[in-house]
């Protein structure tokens, strides 16, 4: 039996104590009560007379108002952050550093959830409204339109493991495209023929840049893609890849090598094989994951993948951030971030 909660109506919240308020309790100006919690500069305020402020809030319990404090000083120091994927590791390693980092140089993050359907227009206009010191994008690309807002309202944008090449917005990006050449000149160098892609959402820079990468550098083998599925970047996506190159065709034509976009697509795509179609990883077919996520060195998968430093990129972009929120724009700046390839036990050399 599920007993039902008895309902008790909540008590009109009390007014807020203020400044005022602890001003008349210490008996000095409100002034000197902002100055000694805004810890101003070359104010002189007596030890006595701080000692009585600070009597007087802990009295009245006071906490000092941020909302107040920065429509004073012109600043919320609040960063928004757009963001529209909850289901990749990378990303959820990323908004725990951006959250822990901007913290501690005094900001707080308003993370703000991208529509599905990928328009950012109602998303960024919120992040607007609350008059953020600038916004970080992390799954989203700007329209002209839309960094055109942006400037109009004066807030700085970067955006993250995502470049735009026809926008002014500055980016911190890893080099998916040197990323993927080195996938493809490790899968080359031990023996692969038959190489498959799975990709991430269609379009995206990232997905594109990495394939482009496989794909020259294979090409100078004389060698194209076998087979490649689109995805999104999930465990699921990775199962359905397996099932789109194993189901319907016959072992023989296989591909002996496939590089997926995440490492979260790969583990999928490697629980799928095996478990459903009895294929040998890696004496079968090799797998190549991205972003030397957590689950890539657990024992089940043990994956050979690229090392994103995200900890190098999210700082890069804060940086890059605080620069644009204190300092007049003076060109724009896209950095790329090289990554390193990591060698587990899911690549054969089929050399031997």
């Amino acid at each position: 039996m599920i007993e039902k909660r008895k309902m008790v109506k909540r008590k009109v919240r009390q007014r807020r104590v203020s400044s005022v308020d602890v001003a008349k309790e210490a008996g000095v100006s409100q002034a000197t009560v902002s100055r000694v919690f805004n810890q101003k500069k070359g104010t002189n305020v007596s030890e006595d007379t701080v000692e009585k402020i600070m009597a007087a809030a802990n009295k009245l319990n006071y906490r000092p108002s941020v909302i107040a404090r920065s429509l004073q000083e012109n600043t919320t120091n609040i960063i928004g952050i757009i963001n529209r994927r909850f289901d990749s590791s990378f990303h959820m390693i990323s908004l725990d550093l951006f959250s822990r980092e901007l913290q501690k140089q005094g900001y707080t993050t308003l993370l703000l959830n991208l529509p599905s359907d990928g328009s950012m227009d109602s998303t960024l206009h919120k992040a607007l409204e609350y008059q953020v010191d600038g916004i970080i994008l992390t799954s989203a690309k700007l329209t002209s339109s839309l960094a055109s807002e942006c400037q109009n309202y004066d807030t700085p944008v970067v955006q993250f493991n995502r470049y735009s090449l026809y926008q002014e917005v500055d980016s911190v990006c890893l080099d998916n495209y040197k990323a993927g050449m080195d996938v493809g000149n490790y899968l080359l160098e031990t023996n692969h023929k038959r190489i498959g892609y799975v990709s991430g959402i269609a379009g995206s820079s990232t997905s594109v840049d990495r394939k482009k990468g496989l794909e020259d550098s294979i090409g100078r083998e004389g060698l194209a893609l076998t087979c490649e599925y689109i995805g999104i970047l999930t465990h699921e996506s990775g199962c359905k890849a397996a099932d789109s190159f194993f189901s319907h065709v016959d072992r023989e034509k296989w591909p002996d090598a496939v590089f997926c976009v995440t490492d979260d697509v790969a583990a999928g795509f490697i629980d799928q094989a095996r478990s459903v179609y009895g294929v040998n990883i890696p004496e079968d077919v090799s797998v190549v994951g991205f972003d030397d996520a957590p689950i890539a060195k657990w024992p089940q998968y043990q994956l050979s993948t690229i090392s994103q430093p995200i900890e190098v990129m999210v700082m890069e972009t804060i940086d890059i951030l605080m620069d644009l929120i204190r300092y007049e724009k003076s060109g724009v700046m896209k950095k790329m971030i090289p990554g390193a390839f990591v060698a587990r036990k899911t690549v054969k050399d089929r050399n031997k």
